[in-house]
Order: structure tokens, then C-alpha cells, then sequence
């Protein structure tokens, strides 16, 4: 089947999704993603590799979207959608909670833009962006050191060492 009879085929004779409309969506959670990870990058104070962690959020940012936009036009797909994911679950090693809140406003943009909510999704990053910034400046306990930076060597004598 080619894409002419796919596209004439009674499948999608219901469906209106406008491609001007997704690749903006799929555009906005793209930078979204992106500023949000280099807020992470910058002012996360999670002890793991925050660059490695931060590398997923357009991704899932992107994927959140997707499905919106796809489940928006279907009631069959979101109540398939809800069937799946009863059946898989998301088995991550969360060992912080600001890693948490951070994939939380990841697929938060997801949604809103997906929804096509842009005005949402816009002032969710800005208020997001603000709260890590005033945050990082006010409330901040490390005081200017970077803990994730910081190696401590000793060495000598195991004997006066363990007398220490």
C-alpha cells in the first residue's frame, strides 16, 4: 500500500492532525527540553552524572508529546494507551528527588504542548526557569561549593592514619 491509499483509506478519514500543528508542538518541547536540561546541567545539586541524566529530557519530552498528540484524536488509542500502561512500568533508579522533578516538568511540557496549550507550556517554563534560579541563589545550602567535584586523598602511614 502506498502513501496515496494510505492517506485516501478510510483509517484516517476521521482524523484532522495538521502538520504545522505537531511540528510546532514537537518544536516547542524540544527547546523546552533542552533549556530545562541546561537549568538541570547548571543548578541541579544531584550527585550523579547530571550531564549524562540531563541528555534524556528532549527525548522524553518529545515522546510525551507524541503520544498526546497522537491519543488526542482517538478514543480507542487512549484507552488502548491506558491498557499499556498498566502493563509496563517505569523502572528507573531515582535516587534523588530533584531528578524526579525535573522529568516531571519534562513530560509536563509534553502534555501542554501536545495539547497545543503553548500559552501553558511557555509560562510553566519561565515560571520553572525563575523558582531554579531564585532557588539556586537564596535557599542554596552547599554555599558555592560543588560537591560532585570535590576529591579527598589521604595518604601515609596506616598506623598513624588509623590512630586519626
Amino acid at each position: 500500500m502506498n502513501i496515496e491509499q494510505l492517506l485516501q483509506s478510510e483509517m484516517l478519514k476521521d482524523i484532522n492532525i495538521s502538520l504545522s500543528s505537531v511540528f510546532l508542538s514537537l518544536l516547542a518541547t524540544s527547546v523546552s527540553g533542552f533549556l530545562l536540561r541546561q537549568m538541570y546541567v547548571r543548578y541541579g545539586r544531584s550527585m550523579n552524572n547530571r550531564e549524562y541524566f540531563g541528555n534524556i529530557f528532549v527525548l522524553l519530552g518529545v515522546t510525551t508529546c507524541s503520544v498526546i498528540i497522537i491519543v488526542k484524536y482517538s478514543l480507542a488509542l487512549s484507552l488502548g494507551l491506558v491498557g499499556a500502561l498498566s502493563i509496563v512500568r517505569f523502572r528507573a533508579a531515582i535516587k534523588e528527588p530533584e531528578e524526579l522533578v525535573f522529568l516531571f516538568l519534562v513530560i509536563a511540557f509534553g502534555l501542554a504542548f501536545g495539547a497545543n496549550q503553548y500559552a501553558v507550556g511557555f509560562v510553566l517554563l519561565v515560571t520553572a526557569c525563575i523558582v531554579i534560579i531564585v532557588g539556586e541563589k537564596y535557599f542554596s545550602r552547599n554555599n558555592g561549593l560543588d560537591h560532585s567535584e570535590l576529591l579527598v586523598i589521604i595518604s601515609g602511614d596506616r598506623e598513624v592514619l588509623d590512630d586519626l
